[in-house]
This record gives structure tokens, C-alpha cells and sequence, in this order.
């Protein structure tokens, strides 16, 4: 996905993101949260800025809540 720098990013934009991963890679949240991390963020939580690390985070949890209740 291409991004923009110059905003903070959505928290829909983010689980979207996430459940991309998850279904492209069969990936557990948790493998997903690392590979995001390594490849979106180039190793860098911040890169995006605070509130963007901030949704990134809501959005794991979120999707690891989800994956648990099922």
C-alpha cells in the first residue's frame, strides 16, 4: 500500500492494513504486528509519527481481541 508521509493514518486504514497481512500471509496477529513493523515502519514505530504508532497499537489489540473471541 502506498501511504503519504505528510498525515497521521486512520485507525481504519490500519486494521485494514492488518487484516491484509494476516490473509495474504496466514499470519497470527502477533507475526503480523512484527512484519508490519518491519517492512511498513522500515523497524522505525515512529516513522509515521506518535499517533500513528498510538493507532497502529489500538489496531493490533483490537485484531488479536477479535482473533481470540472466535
Amino acid at each position: 500500500m502506498t501511504v503519504n508521509r505528510s498525515g497521521d493514518l486512520s485507525p481504519q486504514y490500519l486494521e485494514a492494513y492488518f487484516k491484509l497481512v494476516m490473509a495474504s500471509r496466514q499470519f497470527h496477529p502477533d507475526a503480523a504486528k512484527e512484519y508490519i513493523e518491519s517492512t511498513f515502519f522500515n523497524g522505525n514505530p515512529l516513522s509515521f509519527g506518535e499517533q500513528t504508532n498510538r493507532r497502529f497499537m489500538e489496531a493490533y489489540l483490537k485484531i488479536k481481541e477479535e482473533k481470540f473471541k472466535k
